[in-house]
């Protein structure tokens, strides 16, 4: 084992290659400075000069980028890996990306050379999920599969993106939710519902909106202002103007204390009071106090938040870790 080790070692050494742990990734965000955005690391040091007109966040290790008036992707190494081409371009997504073609100025969807991937354009589409994109040629939105061809039938007023196993949409003024065979997994006699997350869909009925389970169930009543999708299994909703939490058995888990809220996120939700902006923990425990004058998602143990008009980076603590230097930010991910 000795002389097997070594002998890596020195293969190793006379190659000039290098291990690399299986967790070697870096938490990394899009920011702009000057009008023109680049991406830092969690420390705040430039990954990617900001050289572009506008950037999304990196997903499967690409991030569509601006450059003048068309969209392209770039990799890690702030490289073209697709040339800027597109009126619009979005994420990747199982592998795929669904952009807007310059020529046809409808939606087409890309591999990760650039190239078409079906000989297909829309009217408009989504982000792949759990195999299926909601698309639509027409007026009727339907479900394809990664070959570009309806497995679900396009006979819909509206679909959104699965989750949670389910396809949310609209027919006839019936909402619900379809499986991926595209059978009924819910249909429901409400006047709209959100997205399937962690069981969980916010749904308006006639008096307001509460929460429905995947059996069509009201854990919560429908009597509120509005309603949030859920994330890390609580929802917001908002009750008399203010908004608070539900858990997953419809019960209030954080108390109706807030102007404005975000989804819980790394543990913690952005909330508003008053002007201000702050964190509260799952049991409602206000973390950091409000005293930024905006706020976005925790990830990777860090979140941005704007002080005057300028965008900085906050730990857990609310200690500032970035200066707030940026005239926009990103939430950071990992890539």
């Amino acid at each position: 084992m000795k002389l097997f080790a070594k002998t890596c070692l020195l293969v190793l050494a006379l190659t000039g290659l290098r291990l690399i742990p299986a967790n070697a990734q870096q938490y990394i965000a899009g920011v702009n400075v000057n009008g023109k955005y680049g991406f830092i690391d969690s420390k705040g040091k430039w990954i990617i000069q900001p050289t572009f007109d506008n950037v999304q966040n990196f997903s499967e290790g690409m991030a569509s980028a601006k450059h003048g008036d068309t969209w392209g992707y770039i990799l890690l190494s702030g490289d073209w890996s697709i040339q800027p081409a597109f009126k619009r371009a979005e994420d990747f997504s199982g592998g795929l990306a669904r952009v807007i073609d310059a020529k046809s100025g409808g939606w087409i969807y890309i591999d990760k050379s650039g190239k078409q991937a079906f000989d297909k354009v829309f009217a408009n589409c989504m982000n792949f999920s759990e195999g299926r994109a909601a698309a639509r040629t027409g007026s009727k939105w339907g479900y394809i599969d990664n070959t570009g061809n309806f497995v679900i039938p396009d006979k819909y007023e509206h679909a959104e993106t699965f989750s949670d196993g389910m396809g949310r949409v609209a027919t006839d003024k019936v909402y619900g939710f379809l499986n991926p065979s595209g059978e009924w997994a819910l249909r429901t006699d409400l006047e709209n519902i959100r997205d399937m997350k962690d069981g969980v869909a916010p749904a308006k009925g006639k008096d307001g909106w509460g929460f429905i389970d995947k059996k069509g169930k009201v854990i919560v009543p429908t009597v509120n202002d509005h309603a949030k999708n859920f994330s890390e299994g609580l929802g917001a909703a908002k009750f008399k103007g203010k908004w608070g939490f539900y858990d997953t058995e419809g019960r209030l888990a954080v108390p109706f204390n807030f102007d404005n809220c975000l989804g819980f996120s790394d543990g913690l939700a952005a909330v508003c009071v008053g002007k201000l902006w702050g964190y509260v923990d799952k049991t409602g425990k206000m973390v950091i106090n409000p005293k930024f004058d905006d706020a976005l998602d925790f990830s990777g143990g860090l979140a941005p938040v704007m002080i005057g008009k300028k965008w900085g980076y906050i730990d857990r603590s609310g200690e500032m870790v970035i200066p707030a230097q940026f005239d926009d930010a990103l939430v950071f991910v990992k890539e």
